[in-house]
């Protein structure tokens, strides 16, 4: 896989799984591995407090444009 997107496999997980924010199973697809190589990589690298941290920042944002469309 390294080879065929001249990344790191972690780069390649945190593009599908944090930029483009896939979850688990469509990052699976996407890249045409199993689904629970990608759930140990994501623990293996540790990026899931950041999907958090990006789904907490998307909830916030939308809350804020909501309360200032009223």
């Amino acid at each position: 896989m390294e080879n065929e997107y001249n990344k790191t496999i972690k780069d390649v997980i945190y593009e599908y799984y944090i930029v483009r924010d896939e979850g688990p199973s469509v990052t699976a697809r996407e890249l045409d591995i199993p689904r629970r190589a990608v759930l140990h990589f994501i623990y293996e690298y540790n990026l899931r407090p950041l999907k958090h941290k990006n789904i907490k920042k998307k909830v916030m944002t939308t809350y804020n444009n909501l309360r200032a469309a009223q």
